[in-house]
């Protein structure tokens, strides 16, 4: 029966208001009892000041023993009260006070009135009382010393009997709002669970593979923070899958492309069509293409272990001008083969130090370094600039080659994207993705400008480690 938040919540909130009127109608009771003790108590004190008066009376002589005998008499048919005096053993006193009422069993009260305290007590007078007694005790004077105890007291009324009128009431009002109090209950409970049943809706939909599912946010209440964290997660979701796609058909391309020149060249040589010149060539451009491929994959499986921070790194000092040096040096060769010029420029005559682990930060170099010069034409000047800031250093690959158009720059740290302009180029489209997360880990960031035609300017920033 209780399957659903929505039972649970409204049989909790039934549950509650019962609990609230079962506490309610304690506290009268017991409030009623307590005013009704008090109210007794008070009126027993009444009484007990009039024992006393009568007992001056007697004992001034103004009246005799018989008199004061039927004025206690009096004040017990009058007011409904028992009245009981127990007279010390004094020499002078003759007994007959011994004679009026009955003795408590509770010696303590007699005692303590004795020595000079008034009680007030709720309990049963004598052992046989079938109910409680409300019993005031008071002691009795003379000249100084006390001669007697005087003990007022009546039946306690059941109090259950005195409250039961209100209760009743309570009881009858808690039933007549029973029917519109629940329904109010069901409508506010079933508003509250309604987003969460929604976003329940809303999570089968995405286990179900539908990732563009979304819930509807109203307020700024907990259930509205909770359903704007859903929407992104599953626009993050939906992010994935989409990469997740877009990444098995450019693995997909970049495989098939290779693969199909190989299967390509095997075909001719199966088939006896090229000459041994020829045979050659295939043969060289084969294996380039298998080199190709074995790079490919191991970008894919670093990228991988990048995402899922499975790289340790080798964190210490490193001096990071020393390491570009290093870096353009190797690649000089190359860029002169190519027919183009590379060169450092900037704060290259000191040390700027970084807390690095210098093999990644050199294969960062390597990735922009090596993209300048395969993604560019013969006569491209490729600079290489340090500048050390306050806290930090820049470094910057900059090229004045062909350029990047700008739709392409926000995509361009993807993994396995390539600008149309870098497409007859060779390269996994990994090298940028890969040094991002480099970067990344020794708390720096890269960024990318560039300009159709006017050349690409790749920076890196990095935390400066002051000697």
């Amino acid at each position: 029966m209780l399957n659903s938040i929505f039972r649970k919540w409204l049989a909790a909130s039934v549950a509650i208001s019962f609990a609230i009127l079962l506490v309610l109608t304690v506290t009268v009771s017991w409030l009623v009892q307590r005013d009704y003790y008090r109210q007794g108590l008070k009126q027993l004190e009444e009484h007990a000041k009039a024992v006393e008066q009568t007992y001056v009376q007697l004992r001034e002589g103004n009246i005799k023993m018989t008199e004061f005998r039927k004025e206690v008499k009096r004040l017990e048919q009058e007011h409904g009260v028992m009245i009981s005096i127990l007279g010390k053993k004094v020499k002078y006193l003759k007994g007959d006070l011994y004679e009026v009422g009955v003795r408590p069993d509770i010696k303590s009260w007699v005692v303590s009135v004795n020595e000079g305290n008034r009680i007030e007590r709720i309990a049963k007078f004598r052992k046989q009382d079938k109910a409680k007694m409300l019993i005031v005790g008071v002691p009795l004077m003379k000249n100084n010393q006390i001669i007697a105890s005087a003990f007022i007291y009546s039946p306690a009324a059941d109090v259950k009997e005195i409250a039961a009128p209100i209760r009743r009431s309570i009881w009858l009002m808690a039933l007549a709002c029973a029917g519109p109090l629940i329904l109010l209950l069901w409508f506010a409970t079933r508003r509250m669970v309604r987003p969460i049943r929604r976003m329940g809706e809303a999570a089968a939909a995405i286990a179900g593979g539908d990732f563009t599912s979304r819930v509807e946010i109203r307020g700024d209440d907990e259930v509205a923070r909770l359903g704007s964290s859903f929407n992104e997660m599953a626009e993050r979701m939906e992010l994935v899958e989409e990469q997740r796609r877009r990444l098995i058909m450019e693995i997909s391309h970049e495989l098939r492309t290779p693969l199909t020149s190989i299967r390509g060249t095997l075909q001719a040589m199966s088939d006896g069509i090229l000459t041994k010149q020829e045979q050659s060539e295939f043969v060289a451009l084969s294996l380039e293409e298998t080199l190709r491929l074995g790079k490919l994959i191991d970008n894919i499986h670093e990228l991988s272990a990048f995402e899922e921070h499975r790289i340790d790194f080798e964190f210490k000092k490193a001096d990071l001008t020393e390491l570009v040096d290093q870096t353009v040096q190797q690649f000089r060769p190359k860029a002169e083969a190519m027919g183009m010029m590379i060169r450092t420029d900037g704060d290259m005559e000191k040390s700027l130090f970084v807390h690095a682990d210098p093999s990644r930060i050199k294969q960062v170099l390597v990735n922009l370094i090596g993209n300048a010069l395969e993604h560019n034409k013969k006569g491209t000047t490729v600079v290489v600039r340090l500048q050390g800031q306050s806290h930090k250093v820049r470094l910057t690959v900059q090229d004045n080659g062909q350029g990047i158009a700008g739709e392409h720059l926000p995509h361009l740290f993807e993994r396995l994207y390539k600008a149309e302009s870098s497409r007859t180029f060779k390269g996994s489209g990994l090298g940028l993705t890969i040094s991002r997360h480099i970067v990344l880990a020794h708390g720096g960031m890269i960024t990318a400008e560039s300009e159709l035609g006017k050349g690409t300017q790749i920076h890196v920033e990095l935390p400066l480690v002051r000697r």
